[in-house]
């Protein structure tokens, strides 16, 4: 199949714009600037304040900034309280803050033990994964702990494991049975 040649572009030579453009060249070849009649000094010109101004944001958007990864490195500690009658006898002697327990190789356990005092009880409750509520078996549920159910209700309701203690203090078996009945209630 044979392909015809095409007709090449031709330049206007003849007209107002033919005229312009030569008068411009011939201006620009005196200056001794070849290229200045290709560029068009108004092409890159501020068109409108607002215009500018949504550009410029639209430039700085583009920016990557680089995202720091702020997570820790371990995990945060689960932070169990230990929640009891004040007459509660303790193995510990003094206790002065949190007991750190290392639950496997990434885990970690803060053993905290909850007084009587109101402020202590919302403090807690607040930053409680799991609450150990100790009952005295003998005596049942005391104010205190009545209180600091009703604190955890309020501030999110943590996890609560009840544990009965002094049960070994019942010499019968038929009374111990009642009384865990009576608690489970």
């Amino acid at each position: 199949m044979e392909t015809k040649d095409q007709k090449k572009h031709r330049k206007k030579n003849s007209g107002p714009k033919a005229a312009k453009k030569k008068k411009r060249h011939l201006q620009d070849l005196q200056l001794g600037d070849k290229d200045a009649g290709k560029r068009n000094p108004k092409a890159f010109a501020v068109q409108s304040a607002v215009w500018m101004a949504r550009s410029q944001d639209l430039k700085t958007k583009k920016h990557h900034i680089p995202v720091v990864d702020r997570t820790p490195l371990e995990p945060p500690s689960i932070v169990a309280v230990v929640m009891g009658p004040p007459k509660l006898e303790r193995k510990l002697t003094e206790i002065t803050g949190p007991v750190m327990v290392a639950s496997g190789k990434k885990h970690r356990l803060a053993i905290i033990e909850c007084g009587c005092d109101i402020n202590m009880m919302v403090d807690l409750a607040k930053a409680a994964d799991l609450i150990l509520m100790l009952i005295d078996a003998s005596f049942g549920f005391e104010m205190e702990t009545s209180e600091f159910l009703n604190i955890c209700q309020v501030h999110g309701f943590p996890k609560i494991m009840g544990v009965l203690t002094h049960l070994d203090s019942f010499k019968h078996n038929k009374k111990r049975k009642k009384i865990k009945k009576k608690t489970e209630k």
